[in-house]
């Protein structure tokens, strides 16, 4: 028969491989994986629970005014991230682009967690097939 103490002292070690499963998952969520150097640039400069941040420095270096639309929207279709496989909750990657006469919205996922996502909400205006004005800023969705 186990005593008291062991039966305390086994449930205590199981809780705590739990908490170690549960807290490895989650921080898998936070190490973004991508190929475009626009994404990775973006997350170096912003702090995790830094919501409503102005990228549009940032964004500027990889679509500068004057570019032709055709490349612009190239590079915006190439911010991507490989979104983590963890095994309990499901990633939530949105890739928004919406037009509104020579302005179009681009909306891409940048981070995902198990706790929300980052967002980059681009903001670009366009005349004579050029990028005319730019303004970006990173979201947060906590869900």
């Amino acid at each position: 028969m186990f005593s008291k103490g062991r039966l305390i002292g086994v449930g205590f070690g199981l809780f705590a491989l739990v908490c170690l499963l549960f807290t490895w998952d989650y921080s898998r969520g936070r190490t973004t994986q991508t190929e475009s150097p626009l994404v990775l640039e973006v997350l170096a400069a912003t702090k995790a629970r830094e919501c409503g941040r102005d990228a549009t420095d940032i964004v500027a270096r990889y679509l500068p005014e004057g570019m032709a639309q055709a490349e612009a929207e190239r590079i915006l279709a190439t911010i991507a991230i490989t979104p983590p496989k963890p095994w309990f909750w499901s990633p939530q990657v949105e890739t928004a682009t919406t037009w509104t006469g020579d302005t179009l919205e681009a909306l891409r996922t940048i981070k995902t967690t198990a706790f929300g996502n980052n967002l980059l909400r681009m903001h670009l205006t366009f005349g004579d097939g050029k990028l005319r004005k730019l303004a970006a800023e990173v979201v947060c969705r906590f869900e």
